[in-house]
């Protein structure tokens, strides 16, 4: 029998809320967890590139799972407004329902990303949403996926409006039919959307339990009471924040694009805002950001500059407000191409890192070096058209107290795809994946070395690729005094072909392409890096002797005396 808990004649306490939290929370993460064991495409089952949250009933989110990707976490409840103001108002919802759509202006930015939305009613009242995003990795269009050589978004797949799947637990079979009409892997495609749809469903139970356990009253009063003290505990921090403006730029260059990305970031009491002026206007390629990607990417990095410690809720986004210039590259037009927006919008992360970095240096890190994505397609021995996901991870960049760590896609929250299931679901080969010595960005405390990885062709069939690599045009930044990192590189095995960093290309039969990823910038200045540490890098092949001596001051067989 289920106890419900008497909120008749008391307030509800502070322990009640964070239990409550954390049981919401809790329901998030294991929706995130249904999710991707349910998946079908590599980069949800594998490469973890999903979100989940808890929302109110008026879409605010009360509970975000810490394993969603950071572009996406606040994008559910943004996405869930939109969808509750200008589609589907709370009075047309009904028990069974379940929203789906992948419009890059209403969702997570680019057509691979799948927005699932189950509204969740107890005793014949809307109560709440859960909601799931996850990247689908064949979505039509142009092979590979993550293509940065279109020009509008008609030609990177099928787009998907605000639509209900299911109509009170009745499947909307035009929709299936559309969808398997306008991909090369129907069952994968359908099949995330049912994987997405029963995380919700098992968030929909969990919900309804705790409505029951706590009464609509006390949970109502709760959900508001998570989501002010969020928003009270960033507000304390930037309240401590001495009052200005401060600024930062970066330009870089994607297949012959320059691109400038600049931002204001101007504290005033206990609110913040971000302002993207002067970043360069939208442009013919598939690096465009949607405005909701900044929003969201923005959000995030000042929750962890500031709050990193806190559950995620909808109150940390209520003081921060973001603006970019309307048709620029990060607040696009439709139908701009938006596949391989990631690019930009972790350009966008380094700058305001290092913007807010000038008030608060011990919350920064150094330049990242962003995630190499590789793609795969092509048709197997068999004749079936098969997707596989690979690239390379620069890490994560060291900051004031610590180095960086290697080969972890940062501040993505993905993961890498194991060896063995590339293997399993494509006809390709993965030969290598081992660091790259003498690749880190040294400093007091510096980076990670670099990844290389190489994939094989042992077919008589070509196999396609679209690479995105977000650090290829430059070498990483350094931070206080650290020293610049590496620039991604791609080599073929084939004689004279060179590889472009970022757009489509061909694996023939019996080619290999191998990827280095970039490196970050080491953060302080290399002369003061404890000789201890230096040692222990030695030791373990990090850097070389020479490395050692030339860059951070130290002399094995000096220190051996």
């Amino acid at each position: 029998m289920t106890e419900t808990h008497d909120s008749s004649s008391r307030e509800v306490g502070g322990l009640e809320t964070k239990v409550l939290w954390n049981r919401l929370q809790a329901t998030a993460d294991e929706m995130y967890d249904a999710a991707e064991r349910l998946a079908f495409s590599f980069s949800i089952r594998e490469g973890a590139d999903a979100s989940t949250a808890v929302m109110t009933a008026e879409g605010d989110a009360i509970g975000l799972s810490d394993q969603s990707v950071p572009v996406l976490s606040g994008a559910l409840s943004r996405t869930t407004k939109i969808i509750l103001d200008e589609y589907f108002p709370p009075e047309t919802l009904e028990p069974g329902d379940t929203i789906i759509t992948n419009d890059p202006w209403v969702g997570g930015g680019h057509l691979s990303d799948f927005v699932v939305l189950n509204p969740v009613f107890h005793g014949g009242d809307l109560a709440g949403i859960v909601g799931a995003l996850g990247h689908t990795d064949d979505v039509g269009g142009n092979r590979g996926g993550w293509s940065t050589d279109a020009e509008q978004v008609y030609e990177e797949g099928i787009l998907v409006p605000p639509t209900k799947l299911y109509e009170a637990g009745t499947r909307n079979e035009a929709i299936d039919e559309i969808i398997r009409s306008n991909v090369r892997i129907p069952h994968q495609a359908l099949g995330d959307l049912e994987a997405l749809r029963s995380g919700n469903t098992l968030g929909e139970e969990r919900l309804r339990e705790t409505v029951e356990d706590y009464d609509r009253e006390t949970f109502d009063r709760v959900a508001a009471e998570v989501i002010d003290r969020s928003e009270r505990a960033l507000r304390d921090e930037l309240a401590a924040l001495p009052d200005g403006t401060y600024e930062n730029s970066k330009e870089f260059e994607v297949a012959d694009h320059e691109i400038t990305i600049q931002v204001a970031v101007t504290v005033d009491g206990d609110e913040l805002v971000v302002d993207f002026a002067g970043t360069s206007d939208q442009i013919d390629a598939g690096i465009n950001c949607p405005f909701g990607n900044i929003v969201s990417v923005t959000e995030y990095i000042v929750k962890c500059m500031l709050v990193p410690d806190l559950p995620n809720a909808e109150g940390f986004f209520h003081p921060i407000e973001v603006t970019a210039p309307e048709g620029s590259i990060l607040n696009c037009d439709r139908p701009k191409a938006t596949m391989g927006r990631h690019i930009t919008y972790s350009r966008a992360e380094d700058v305001l890192i290092h913007a807010l970095g000038q008030v608060i240096p011990e919350e920064a890190l150094s330049e990242m070096a962003g995630i190499q994505l590789a793609p795969f397609s092509g048709e197997d021995e068999t004749g079936q058209e098969f997707v596989a996901i690979g690239g390379t991870a620069g890490g994560m960049p060291p900051g004031a107290d610590h180095d960086g760590i290697p080969g972890v896609y940062f501040p993505y929250n993905g993961q890498s795809t194991p060896i063995e299931m590339f293997e399993r679901y494509s006809p390709l080969r993965w030969e290598e994946t081992a660091l790259v010595p003498d690749t880190e960005g040294a400093g007091e405390y510096r980076s990670g070395p670099a990844t290389r990885t190489s994939y094989s062709n042992p077919t008589d069939r070509p196999a396609y690729f679209a690479l995105t690599s977000g650090r290829a045009d430059r070498d990483p930044a350094g931070f206080r005094g650290g020293q610049h990192g590496k620039r991604a590189t791609v080599e073929s095995s084939v004689d004279d072909k060179e590889v472009p960093p970022n757009g489509p290309g061909v694996l023939a039969p019996g080619e290999t392409l191998t990827l280095v990823s970039a490196t970050p910038g080491g953060y302080g200045d290399p002369g003061n890096r404890d000789p201890e540490r230096v040692a222990a890098d030695l030791e373990k092949g990090i850097i070389s002797e020479e490395r050692a001596r030339d860059v951070y001051g130290y002399d094995p067989e000096t220190e051996a005396e």
